[in-house]
């Protein structure tokens, strides 16, 4: 028992350090691939004032920048046409069986196609603060991927909300960097990274128009992790960097924000009732397995914080939730029972749209 315990907790903060390590960092190329910037938006006229003109002064040049308003009441629209991006509208109410995030991001590309001659769709989402380089950046990342990745995505660096905000997203940035060896199979090609980002991620435009990923996973509300297992089976590479030189997020300002955005989608990480509750055990034995270690549980919780210290570090996201890893892991367990509860009571309301 305490010997898997700590491979448990040993291979935790292994994948966590090499990704840290490993994860390619683009630099600056300023000549490159073209890239459009494509930006759904609902309700988002504040985050539109920021955003838009940080793209427009971008170093490497002023790119295409399409804005879906998705029925937006705040003028999200004016707000954007009158910084000089190209406003696509909705052609009708969202259509059943569509998450508005998805028909957003579809009708998106759909402009793009017929009216840019760029290589690269890269989704921003409305929240993302890029600085003057993230253009140079990933035109220096498509270099170091090569020509055979279709996808380029990654992790910005996580700005941090209000009072014990960050405590109830550490877990998510976990799940993902401390499980998934994003660096391994980045630098020795061996395997699939099954995962793109949905705050920022670009595609080959051939590639896009090719899958129309986004209308296949049209009813998915975890979309941008329905995208990355799409990619796996139609044999897309998918490059995921370390972006948080280049780019900044603040995904939510309070905790109940946070609890309510991850609860809204964390049920499809396994897309089961069941998984979901296996799920939420497994994370309930990384936060307390430590104490099934007899007198090796020093060593155990030194590994469980270590992992969580060295994602931390990849995301630049607040250091004081690492010392609370055991209770982010909790935190993570009762945000997807929860989102199983949302699921089967059809509460997923996100943005004044519930999906059932």
């Amino acid at each position: 028992m305490v010997v898997a315990i700590l491979i448990l907790y040993g291979l935790l903060a292994l994948v966590a350090t090499l990704n840290l390590l490993l994860m390619r960092r683009p630099g600056s190329v300023v000549e490159g691939d073209s890239f459009s910037i494509l930006i759904p938006a609902r309700d988002e006229a504040s985050n539109l004032a920021e955003l838009i003109p940080l793209v427009k002064s971008q170093s490497g040049g002023t790119p295409k920048i399409y804005v879906f308003d998705d029925e937006s009441s705040d003028g999200t629209a004016e707000v954007a046409s009158n910084l000089g991006a190209i406003v696509v509208g909705p052609r009708e109410s969202l259509p059943s069986g569509w998450t508005g995030k998805n028909r957003a991001c579809h009708e998106l590309a759909k402009a793009a196609a017929e009216d840019s001659d760029a290589k690269w769709y890269l989704f921003l989402d409305a929240d993302a603060r890029p600085n003057p380089d993230f253009l140079n950046a990933m035109r220096d990342l498509a270099r170091q991927a090569g020509p055979r990745a279709g996808v380029l995505t990654g992790f910005p660096t996580i700005q941090s909300g209000q009072g014990v905000q960050p405590l109830f997203l550490a877990w998510v940035g976990w799940v993902l960097l401390a499980m998934n060896p994003f660096g391994v199979v980045s630098r020795t090609g061996l395997g699939h990274n099954r995962f793109t980002n949905g705050q920022i991620h670009a595609w080959r435009a051939e590639i896009y128009t090719r899958l129309w990923p986004n209308e296949q996973v049209k009813s998915h509300v975890l979309e941008d992790v329905m995208m990355g297992r799409l990619c796996a089976r139609e044999g897309v590479k998918i490059e995921v960097a370390n972006l948080s030189r280049v780019l900044k997020v603040r995904m939510y300002d309070t905790w109940r924000k946070t609890l309510d955005g991850m609860s809204k989608n964390s049920f499809e990480i396994t897309g089961s009732y069941v998984g979901s509750a296996v799920l939420a055990l497994f994370f309930s034995l990384c936060a307390l397995g430590w104490l099934l270690a007899g007198t090796q549980w020093p060593i155990a919780l030194g590994l469980l914080v270590w992992s969580g210290l060295m994602v931390a570090n990849t995301v630049r996201s607040a250091i004081w939730p690492v010392l609370f890893m055991p209770l982010a892991c909790l935190i993570g367990g009762f945000t997807i029972l929860r989102s199983a509860w949302w699921k089967r009571k059809g509460k997923t309301v996100w943005k004044g749209r519930t999906y059932i």
